[in-house]
């Protein structure tokens, strides 16, 4: 050992040694008395003997205090239970800074917290726990600013809770700055909120356990109830610069909760904005399991991350969903676990999916990875309601262990979607789409492995929009594009195997484009345009290997100097099928260049 190392080891030891006297010296008087304001007049002891205490004891280093030392605790018991602690719970916190909770302390009350910078923290037997009348109140109120609450443990032996009006919880946090870690919260309807009546900044929520948490929804008890849909919460802040991380959340079984992990932005933000109102969040690497309707979920948030979360199994609606934000990072895990049985929130008639997004969106890029479980029904992807636009861009990896008719993706009328290198296994149908004339969706090298059973990207409903396919691979599908009604369609540079048919098309009003694709089987796959010949639009069907396709020209089409073909996509040299028995070329770009039948050398000159 260096002589620094000796020298500073020395003076160590004797802070401590000095410490220690003053502990002993502050114990030995204040664990004969009893908690008064910090302010009373100075204390004379008597002898325990006698029955005395003294009045107004002294602090404990640093403005430390613990319960035990103030005997505040709720094991004695009366004839009614335990002891409500409340009047004394709430003097101890307000005159002392730095609190150590080391007895069972019950409450009829919710305590408020109005010290700056006040620490308190868990020990040996602490707990905290509210009394049968506190079914609509916190435990805890944080009134003041940079306020840490650090290893204490909650619980609601009860299981009180209300379905309306007021809500039983842990702690309620109405500051700033404030920081909530390695705490254990049991039972709880709502184990801990930031309500956007105050809308708090800078809060930690880090290293929690929310073990057992209840929900005020109905279940399966009443399928029209719209109750739990306000409530039942493990984590729900509304605010701006919260962190929540490394926390666990466990719904207790049969329970029909809301959600496990919630950031939500203030309703009607400040007309003139803070700094600090621009609603940011970090959720990371938070696990959640059981039957919350979802797991992991922002709402009206701009400039948020959602990563390394887990979302368990279980989650009756959603497990992460994303709901009216803007510029959202995304990349968690998913496993999917619910039982089509279970309907719970069937009042709000939810579509169910590992990942949704509701209500409109714009920049979020999702890159998850998604497990569909055995017995589920679901989708992997959801636009579960579409009240407004959705612009996002989607990646990752599904895989479906679940119902053979599962679909990847439900793609509800978006503004803008982009995939982008997702990988699917195991679904019916790699995309159900349902279009308008605003919607573009982009796929791009996309891999998708299905089950055989349906087809591989399909519209289901509306007219006009915008899809264009390139360098994506499907395997096991019957059709593998059934894309009716599109405004322009574009499928380039895709790879098809084990499948039954390239395409079936129709209504296709401006523009289409099939190029460079290949089916790699020994058998070519039917291109079909269910309509007959061609529409008068700008389309090329070219340069693909396997696939044969019955789209061809009409006279009439060549000979119209107006026609789409003549007007728009013609090029010396361009080939055509004319009524499926002649080639013509095209002998200039003009429109009015004529058109030169190859065998009979007949020549069309459109007019």
């Amino acid at each position: 050992m260096s002589i620094n190392e000796k020298a500073s080891n020395e003076r160590i030891s004797s802070r401590r040694q000095a410490l220690t006297k003053i502990l002993v010296s502050a114990a030995a008087v204040g664990t004969i008395g009893s908690l008064t304001r910090a302010n009373a007049a100075p204390a004379t002891a008597t002898p325990d003997g006698a029955g005395g205490k003294i009045d107004g004891a002294p602090g404990i280093i640093l403005d430390h205090a613990s319960t035990s030392w103030a005997k505040i605790r709720s094991d004695r018991h009366n004839n009614n239970g335990p002891v409500d602690n409340y009047a004394a719970f709430q003097q101890l916190v307000e005159d002392k800074k730095y609190l150590t909770i080391d007895t069972p302390v019950s409450i009829n009350k919710s305590v408020k917290l109005t010290v700056k910078n006040q620490i308190i923290e868990g020990r040996g037997n602490g707990i905290i726990t509210p009394l049968r009348n506190m079914g609509n109140e916190f435990l805890l109120e944080l009134k003041a600013d940079a306020t840490q609450i650090h290893g204490m443990v909650f619980d609601n032996p009860m299981l009180l809770k209300s379905e309306t009006g007021g809500r039983q919880g842990g702690i309620m946090i109405s500051a700033n700055y404030c920081e909530i870690a390695n705490c254990y919260f049991y039972r709880m309807l709502q184990s801990i909120v930031a309500p956007a009546g105050f809308g708090a900044w800078g809060t930690k929520i880090i290293d929690n356990w929310f073990l057992e948490c209840l929900g005020a929804g109905t279940g399966m008890r009443d399928l029209r109830s719209k109750l739990g849909e306000d409530r039942g919460d493990a984590v729900t802040i509304w605010g701006s610069g919260t962190i929540m991380t490394g926390n666990h959340a466990y719904c207790k079984p049969g329970e029909d909760a809301r959600l496990a992990f919630h950031a939500e932005g203030l309703p009607g933000a400040r007309k003139h904005l803070r700094d600090f109102d621009h609603k940011d969040i970090i959720m990371a690497n938070n696990m959640a399991k059981g039957s919350f309707r979802r797991h992991f979920a922002m709402e009206n948030i701009t400039g948020g991350v959602s990563i390394g979360n887990i979302s368990m199994g279980g989650a009756t609606w959603w497990g992460e969903a994303y709901i009216q934000c803007k510029n959202i990072n995304v990349k968690n895990t998913i496993r999917y676990s619910s039982n089509p049985d279970i309907l719970n929130g069937n009042a709000w008639r939810p579509i169910k999916a590992a990942i949704a997004v509701v209500n409109f969106n714009q920049g979020i890029n999702i890159d998850s990875t998604v497990l569909i479980a055995k017995g589920t029904t679901a989708y992997g992807f959801a636009i579960a309601t579409q009240t407004g636009e959705h612009d996002i861009t989607l990646s990752g990896s599904m895989i479906n262990e679940g119902a053979r008719t599962n679909t990847a993706l439900y793609l509800n009328q978006p503004k803008s979607l982009r995939i982008n290198n997702l990988d699917t296994q195991g679904f019916s149908r790699a995309a159900q789409i349902t279009t308008n004339e605003n919607v573009t969706i982009t796929s791009n090298n996309c891999y998708h492995q299905l089950n055989g059973s349906g087809k591989g990207m399909e519209v289901v409903k509306g007219t006009g929009g915008n899809i264009a396919i390139n360098g994506d691979t499907y395997n096991g599908a019957t059709t593998v594009f059934k894309l009716p009604n599109v405004a322009n369609l574009s499928i380039q540079n895709t790879q098809v195997n084990d499948s039954e048919r390239f395409a079936e098309l129709s209504g296709i009003k401006k523009s289409l484009l099939i190029t460079n694709n290949m089916v790699n089987a020994e058998n070519s796959l039917a291109l079909i345009y269910s309509d007959g010949a061609a529409p008068d639009i700008s389309w090329s069907v070219e340069g693909n290997i396997g696939i044969r396709s019955n789209f061809s020209y009409t006279s009439a089409q060549l000979s119209a100097i107006n026609s789409s073909l003549n007007q728009r996509s013609k090029h010396a040299g361009k080939n055509v099928s004319v009524n499926n028995n002649a080639v013509y070329v095209a002998l200039g770009a003009a429109p009015e260049s004529p058109w030169l039948n190859l065998a009979t050398q007949k020549v069309i000159k459109p007019a």
